[in-house]
């Protein structure tokens, strides 16, 4: 009976070593996600003379202004000059695009200059009080004010934003 049981215990050593080798070693059949992309990215970018950076429809719109028949970063579709909206940094995005952008982030999305200088929650420049996307009222320059705000601002004889000084 002893030795039965040094002989089951001696196979559950070895049983238990094998499965431990096995699920330790490297499966083949699995590569990596950094792995897969590495050669997804020598397959797909070979011809950009051993650029492997994946390269999109904007690379030549960074260093440039935009101009009509360029795309707009935001719903890729192809900007017309009656339907664009000129940045301060002089990329453009579609009309409706913009007024959807200029709520949601501060940085243009191909050069990442600061180009919405309020979003909704910063403070009112006049009253501090929170702006949202209903009440807020955006000037030339950018800075945004609440409606009543801004028309108690004028209405005082004010001619320029109470931030940056640029004419209203």
């Amino acid at each position: 009976m002893v030795y039965f049981n040094i002989v089951l215990g001696l196979c559950t050593v070895v049983v238990a070593a094998g499965i431990a080798i096995y699920y330790s070693s490297r499966n083949y059949q699995y590569a990596p996600p950094h792995q897969s992309q590495r050669r997804r990215c020598e397959e797909e970018y070979a011809h950009n003379n051993g650029d492997c950076r994946p390269r999109n429809k904007f690379d030549n719109q960074h260093g440039r202004k935009s101009k009509p028949g360029d795309l707009c970063p935001i719903c890729q579709d192809e900007m017309q000059s009656d339907n664009m909206h000129q940045m301060q940094c002089g990329h453009a995005l579609h009309n409706a695009c913009f007024e959807a952008f200029r709520y949601i982030r501060r940085d243009c999305l191909l050069c990442h200059r600061s180009v919405n200088l309020s979003l909704p929650g910063d403070d009112c420049t006049i009253c501090l009080d929170p702006l949202t996307q209903h009440n807020m009222l955006h000037l030339p320059c950018q800075h945004a004010m609440h409606n009543e705000c801004l028309a108690q601002y004028k209405a005082s004889g004010a001619t320029n934003c109470s931030i940056c000084r640029a004419s209203i």
